[in-house]
């Protein structure tokens, strides 16, 4: 072989070594830590209009917190076979109100759940009783959440019960909601499920920090919930309401104004759609399924001023 062409192996063996290591390292970013990895907690706020329902992803390991109405049951079930989730590890239902378990008979019946986590509030209704059969026929592990408590989703993620507590407060169904906080590194979301002031003033008598970067307002933005002394103590950077069309006048113009107070940015399931809001325990990212002038995409990152949010 003459000079020229053992050269020019030699270089073609060189480019083929550099795009192997190349592949290798892309493969590393893409599936071992890097680019898919980088937000490695997100919540999904998703859009069952008036009703709740989210969706906590920790690596490959996924909590459904309420399922919305029964008519919204197949739209929470499309939403996790979109997202690639084929099995529910953890399955909180925060008070047995239809419009946030009603959505979750449908859940039960198309995807494999290992353990429910429920208030143990009682409640007369036709939807409640065919929860609680279906899973007792199915055989799923059944837990009464009481504050203190915590559950186990995935390592660096701190699932946090901080209410209802073991004295229940008052004779109502809403205001002994389970109350999670979900922590990752340095960024909190607290999901407050039907919590009116009752509950939130259990909670601020409480010892626990109720600081969070993401609020899930409780109560559809109730005109009886999320009074300013409980904004002042949480201190959210983005709210976030799970709303629709409704009877009620939710959000109210009250709790809508006392969020506009605090600073925090508002984004709603009726104006936004589905909510995203994915982290890697430092910063995170807010995206919408429809933006608005008030609610676009959004990145937060810390700062020596605390969190700073901009589009």
């Amino acid at each position: 072989m003459s000079a020229y062409g053992k050269k020019a192996k030699t270089i073609g063996a060189a480019v083929g070594l550099f795009l192997l290591v190349a592949l290798a390292i892309c493969y590393v970013l893409i599936y071992g830590g890097g680019l898919e990895k980088r937000d490695n907690l997100a919540v999904h706020f998703i859009d069952v209009g008036q009703g709740d329902s989210i969706l906590v992803v920790a690596g490959d390991r996924a909590m459904l917190v309420d399922g919305g109405r029964r008519d919204g049951g197949p739209i929470v079930a499309a939403y996790l076979k979109s997202r690639n989730i084929s099995t529910i590890d953890v399955m909180v239902s925060t008070h047995p109100h239809a419009d946030h378990i009603g959505g979750l008979l449908t859940v039960l019946k198309e995807f494999p759940v290992k353990l429910v986590v429920d208030s143990g509030i009682a409640h007369p209704s036709q939807t409640y009783e065919s929860y609680l059969r279906l899973i007792d026929e199915l055989n799923i592990p059944y837990k009464v959440a009481e504050a203190g408590q915590a559950i186990e989703l995935a390592p660096g993620v701190q699932v946090e019960v901080l209410a209802p507590p073991h004295v229940k407060i008052e004779d109502s169904v809403n205001e002994n909601s389970i109350v999670l906080k979900v922590t990752h590194g340095s960024v909190a979301f607290l999901l407050m499920g039907d919590a009116g002031f009752p509950e939130e003033k259990h909670l601020m008598s409480s010892s626990r920090s109720l600081k969070s970067d993401v609020l899930k307002v409780p109560h559809h933005g109730s005109r009886y919930s999320l009074s300013e002394a409980f904004l002042s103590r949480a201190k959210p950077e983005v709210s976030v309401i799970e709303v629709g069309p409704n009877k009620y006048g939710h959000p109210s113009p009250e709790t809508l104004a006392r969020l506009e107070r605090a600073g925090s940015i508002i984004y709603r399931t009726d104006l936004n759609g589905s909510v995203v809001i994915a982290t890697d325990g430092r910063s995170f990212t807010v995206t919408p399924q429809h933006e608005t002038s008030s609610a676009e995409k959004l990145i937060c990152s810390p700062t020596n001023a605390g969190m700073k949010c901009s589009t």
